[in-house]
């Protein structure tokens, strides 16, 4: 008898693999579109607790919901792991989504575990408190639910056939909408809600770390308008497209070679062999340098959580990721020009510091990190790249220069009645920042019409490539030089450091410069349309032009004046010089299939 049910039951089974065999891709299928549907309902879940205010009965039904959508994604996890036709493999390729998913799960099944250990920890977590602890971790949870999926669309994304320029193009007006969705919650505002011009203005500021303001972010925004804002600027600084590959790299997925030559031209590395290395060198000083900068920003300001918007933590959290991020958003309504920041040399030090090293580039910090390895092991051969000396030989002048020139204009001026020392400091540290970090110590407005005219050149100039800043760029500005010292002396090629440019690479410094300055005549040009009621000075509007389209974020005072359609020529500038002119123009473009053949050539008189 028992036999004979044994012989049932394995025949049952051999008839229930045969059947998901045959319809191994159907119920994929639907659980892929499941999986969609789950992450639709936790989003709307997330957005709901974290956005509105929620009557307790409403509380209790999102976090039950969020409860479920977690068993669910748990479930599709492990329903993929039985269903795939080599399990080692497939644990293999999503080791991390699995292991994510078992932790929740442990999570789920033994909360009273995790209460019994931290009421261990620490014997003060009341009930209460521990109740906010375990929505936390809930909200939390579902997030990280939502990363491998994200991880996994987001690399369908980049390897499919579409130009790497239209998906970076695509990837910051997306996010710039989201921005603004989230921005417009009732939750993100402190009082009444902001206009929808107005959340999109500052969502665009944000991800093109500009930090141009049409409101004050410290009155009009929540503490949860303030984690937007920082966590538009941490991703708009470095990338969505780097963040996702970033992630996915370290979460031991490969990447496909579309996705590295997709990276190549954000990142700016030649070599597709180097990319990984650059993207974990990218996540490793990110975190580091931002992780010091907050604990130096916190223990040089005397801060008083009285004074502040935010908790210290968060305060010191913020400016770092601003300043290293070149945002110059600040969470103080004079912006660094505050009592509390304004004559603190220790806390100036540390936030030129930050955007100095953001405005570098990464490939320049990575050639620079390569040679002091290679100098500290005694290695042969060690150097750095041509593009890293003149990186750091541009941004050098460009400081100093800046400095003398503010120095000069403005020590009997704006800067009457400082100390010597004080004008010293006020000089480098608007030479800095005028090259895309928009923090100020002085009122911008008071400047006279020279310094203005001074801050335009350097903001036109701006950052160094691949970096979290912008501008035409550090090396396009040197390299447009000296291609004109090179005609004027009769020389035909551009030598440096005992290599030779190529010519490709003068070509585009030249179209960037001036694709900018076309750009900046056009955007200047509507200004003066949309603000002719308004009687801006001239300076003003262009100073605000060259600001936006150089994601620098100083101002004269006029940004929150501009008219609907002033604000939305400076978004336009704004996400323009972020995804940077070429860009564009090769994202809005159709490639051309181009013969093998070459005319004759003709001389055209030019000068």
């Amino acid at each position: 008898m028992l036999e004979r049910i044994d012989s049932d039951i394995a025949s049952r089974l051999r008839l229930i693999s045969l059947w998901i065999d045959t319809h191994r891709q159907s119920i994929l299928k639907v659980i892929n579109v499941f999986l969609v549907f789950l992450a639709i309902v936790a989003v709307s879940s997330l957005i709901a607790r974290l956005g509105f205010f929620l009557s307790p009965a409403e509380e209790q039904w999102a976090q039950a919901l969020e409860q479920m959508m977690l068993y669910l994604f748990a479930l599709q996890a492990f329903l993929k792991l039985a269903l795939a036709p080599n399990r080692l493999r497939h644990l293999k390729e999503r080791w991390l989504e699995l292991a994510i998913f078992t932790v929740i799960l442990l999570y789920l099944i033994f909360p009273f575990a995790v209460e019994r250990v931290l009421t261990s920890l620490n014997p003060q977590l009341t009930p209460e408190n521990i109740t906010s602890l375990y929505l936390v971790v809930t909200q939390f949870l579902v997030i990280l639910a939502l990363l491998p999926a994200t991880l996994r669309y987001s690399g369908r994304v980049m390897t499919a056939n579409v130009q790497p320029a239209t998906v970076l193009l695509v990837s910051f007006i997306l996010l710039t909408i989201l921005g603004t969705g989230f921005l417009l919650l009732p939750k993100a505002t402190a009082g009444k809600s902001v206009a929808l011009v107005d959340a999109l203005f500052m969502a665009t500021s944000a991800v093109c770390v500009t930090g141009l303001s049409t409101v004050d972010i410290t009155t009009t925004f929540s503490h949860t308008g303030h984690w937007i804002l920082l966590v538009l600027i941490q991703i708009g600084g470095l990338g969505i497209m780097t963040l996702t590959t970033f992630f996915a790299a370290a979460a031991g997925t490969s990447a496909r070679l579309k996705e590295y030559i997709a990276l190549r031209e954000l990142i700016g590395e030649e070599s597709l062999g180097k990319i990984r290395t650059i993207l974990f060198q990218i996540g490793f000083y990110t975190m580091v340098v931002e992780a010091l900068g907050a604990v130096l920003i916190y223990y040089t300001l005397e801060l008083d959580s009285s004074l502040l918007p935010s908790s210290p933590v968060f305060f010191a959290v913020f400016h770092a990721i601003s300043a290293f991020c070149n945002a110059g958003f600040a969470l103080l309504s004079d912006n660094l020009a505050a009592p509390m920041c304004k004559y603190n040399f220790a806390f100036l030090y540390v936030v030129m510091l930050l955007v100095v090293i953001g405005g570098l580039g990464f490939p320049a910090l990575s050639s620079l990190s390569g040679f002091v390895h290679a100098k500290i092991l005694r290695k042969p051969n060690a150097r750095l790249s041509v593009h890293a000396k003149l990186v750091f030989f541009t941004s050098a002048i460009l400081i100093v220069l800046g400095a003398i020139g503010f120095y000069a204009l403005e020590f009997s001026h704006v800067m009457h009645g400082m100390t010597h020392s004080e004008k010293v400091m006020s000089a480098f540290f608007h030479s800095i920042v005028a090259r895309t970090a928009g923090f100020n110590m002085l009122e911008i407005g008071a400047l006279s019409t020279p310094t203005l005219f001074l801050l335009i050149a350097l903001m036109w100039i701006g950052a160094s490539p691949s970096s979290t800043g912008g501008g035409i760029k550090t090396t396009t500005a040197a390299l447009a030089l000296m291609n004109i010292w090179a005609i004027a002396s009769g020389k035909n090629k551009i030598e440096l450091f005992r290599r030779r440019i190529p010519d490709r690479v003068v070509t585009r410094a030249f179209s960037t410069a001036l694709l900018s300055l076309l750009y900046i005549a056009i955007a200047l040009f509507l200004l003066l349309i949309t603000e002719q009621e308004k009687n801006f000075k001239f300076e003003a509007l262009l100073f605000e032009v060259v600001s936006a389209v150089s994601t620098v974020g100083l101002s004269t005072g006029i940004t929150a004046e501009l008219s609907d359609a002033g604000k939305l020529v400076i978004i336009a500038s704004m996400l323009i010089g972020r995804v940077g002119f070429l860009t564009v123009i090769i994202a809005l473009i159709r490639p051309q299939n181009h013969g093998v053949y070459d005319y004759s050539e003709e001389n055209v008189l030019v000068s």
